[in-house]
């Protein structure tokens, strides 16, 4: 069985995958990640093995999986509409649909807010489930050698290997951003993301 480090998500996160099947980098595949069923594009080998594993490689996905934006607009617009009616301090900067037919809604409240009750309506509405990503909980590492990841050094990054710390020890512990930062930090995390796909897709060529 050979393990694979995968990148995942609008957010970009990187988790170490089994997989059945020989990859190469820039290859495209439908993991089960933490999150549900999704698509990941593969980064490479670990330098090392671990018994930490994200998730498992279901297969090579195909070029008509690729999630349609349509209904993710749809949603952050709703989303958008929602917090407005309802008067809530937050911010919805953008949403993603899993090819098992969930959505998430990536977020910002300026204060704490129940926002079960949109997630609900907008669940209801759009007929498939939509879960929260807080992106004012996920803390941004003081060590630049951590990743930053929601729950990274507890058994559900591990993905860093040797150059990295995430296996051995915990990054969760970061500094507390305002909301301004937490926007900018978002934008940039996007903006870096994209150059890595057209460095990669260059790659290819």
């Amino acid at each position: 069985m050979a393990e694979y480090l995968v990148q995942y998500g609008r957010s970009a996160f990187v988790g170490r995958f089994a997989s059945g099947i020989a990859l190469a980098r820039g290859d495209r595949a439908v993991i089960e990640s933490p999150r549900g069923r999704e698509l990941g594009t593969v980064l490479c080998e670990p330098e090392q093995p671990s018994p930490h594993i994200d998730g498992q490689v279901v297969r090579r996905s195909n070029a008509d999986e690729e999630p349609s934006t349509e209904i993710a607009n749809r949603i952050l617009d709703a989303a958008t509409s929602a917090l407005q009616r309802d008067g809530h301090s937050a911010l919805v900067l953008d949403c993603e649909i899993l090819i098992d037919g969930g959505a998430i809604m990536h977020v910002v409240a300026w204060e704490p807010v129940d926002l079960t009750p949109i997630l609900e309506e907008l669940s209801t509405t759009f007929e498939l489930p939509v879960r929260l990503l807080d992106l004012a909980a996920v803390t941004v590492p003081t060590d630049p050698t951590k990743c930053g990841k929601p729950d990274c050094g507890s058994g559900g990054c591990s993905s860093c290997g040797t150059g990295g710390g995430c296996g051995t020890s915990s990054c969760s512990r970061g500094v507390a951003k305002s909301s301004g930062d937490l926007t900018a930090q978002f934008r940039e995390l996007r903006e870096a993301m994209e150059r890595d796909v057209l460095a990669g897709r260059r790659e290819l060529l």
